[in-house]
């Protein structure tokens, strides 16, 4: 096996949610405010939702056809020898691709928000190396160190929204549906691609202990973190305003700078960093491993640590020489990423599908290395 780690459905469902929702909430509101004005809420709850639903039933229904390999392993099967491997090399590409990503989020925004004169590189070989640890002892300790962040994320949030709910004024988050449903819906694709992040189901549905509760995990997670982004875009929304919302270049992050009880509770926006860096950490783990088991199952790798350091330093490498500023990150997230996303989130994983059908593969045909 690449991996001996084993997972709880109830792990699987907060490690995704982690896995979702960290960098979620840096840019989002801003996203879907400028796009469905006090409606962005709603975008990031119903389309971006279902479609999440969507990526989760068909990524669920492909992995029980083959539920003790990942996806990157059985592709040779499914579509013959060459283009399996090829397949399987550009989800190697498409994960590693997604960390820098995660990444540069995180460098930049620590480096924007507090440590100006700290180095990126810097920041980025730190946050790299403390989720490439974690990769290197297994899934199952990724899982198990999520479990206290994903409780010290959740209460953060919780005290977040309710000292800032006073602030908020319903007739900012009105009116509803003014310009009809297509601004919503359109205001919805660019978040869409972070709840499609779903589909990492794929490469973990080996290590799901009880996996007739997979479908059911990964509609929990697409629900809450509906529920997650919905309320913050929400309350962003619901204190700014949609026009200075879409203005804002770390919505959440003002929103708590923006909290001040009796001048008793203030800086509150370090709660939020703090919280945050352990999500994105956990995040940036999660693809750290999925794209070492791909690129270990697509070199036919008897374990998957030997490619923990190129794919980190792949991941550093793409960060550091093709992103710019953060308003070019944006601009990438926001335009070329969510069709790049849905390609390797749904359509790919459909197509798939269809061909494992059509050729009878999987079912009662699996096994393997995972």
């Amino acid at each position: 096996m690449l991996d001996n780690g084993r997972i709880s459905s109830v792990q699987l469902v907060l490690v995704v949610t982690m896995a979702e929702i960290a960098t979620v909430f840096l840019i989002v509101p801003a996203v879907t405010a400028g796009t469905a004005g006090p409606d962005g809420w709603m975008a990031v709850l119903l389309p971006a939702t279902a479609y999440g639903l969507l990526v989760a039933t068909v990524c669920v229904a492909l992995a029980r056809r083959f539920p003790a390999q990942v996806f990157t392993g059985y592709l040779p099967q499914v579509l013959g020898w060459l283009p399996g491997k090829l397949l399987a090399a550009a989800y190697t590409f498409f994960f590693a691709h997604v960390n820098s990503l995660i990444l540069t989020q995180g460098t930049q925004f620590i480096h924007t928000a507090f440590l100006r004169d700290t180095p990126v590189l810097v920041l980025a070989l730190v946050l790299a190396g403390a989720a490439a640890y974690g990769v290197y002892l297994d899934i199952e300790v990724i899982a198990r160190q999520n479990e206290l962040v994903f409780v010290v994320f959740v209460l953060s949030f919780v005290i977040l929204v309710t000292l800032v709910a006073r602030e908020v004024s319903i007739d900012n988050l009105k009116p509803v549906l003014e310009n009809g449903l297509v601004p919503m819906v359109r205001g919805g694709m660019v978040p869409a691609a972070w709840r499609g992040e779903v589909f990492v189901i794929l490469m973990l549905f080996p290590y799901l202990n009880q996996k007739e509760e997979a479908l059911p995990s990964a509609i929990m997670v697409v629900v809450l973190v509906g529920l997650l982004a919905g309320t913050v875009t929400a309350t962003t929304i619901g204190v700014f305003g949609a026009p200075l919302t879409s203005r804002l270049v770390f919505p959440v992050f003002n929103l708590a700078q923006y909290i001040s009880v009796a001048d008793i509770l203030q800086r509150m926006e370090i709660l939020l960093v703090i919280m945050w860096i352990g999500g994105v950490i956990v995040k940036l783990a999660v693809f750290y491993h999925t794209a070492s088991i791909a690129a270990a199952t697509t070199l036919g790798l008897k374990s998957y640590k030997p490619a923990i350091i190129p794919v980190a330093i792949t991941s550093i490498v793409i960060s550091e020489v093709f992103y710019g500023t953060y308003l070019q990150t944006v601009n990438l997230l926001t335009g070329f990423f969510p069709f790049y996303a849905y390609t390797f989130e749904l359509l790919l994983p459909a197509l798939v599908l269809l061909a494992a059908v059509l050729r009878h593969k999987g079912g009662t045909h699996h096994g393997g290395d995972i």
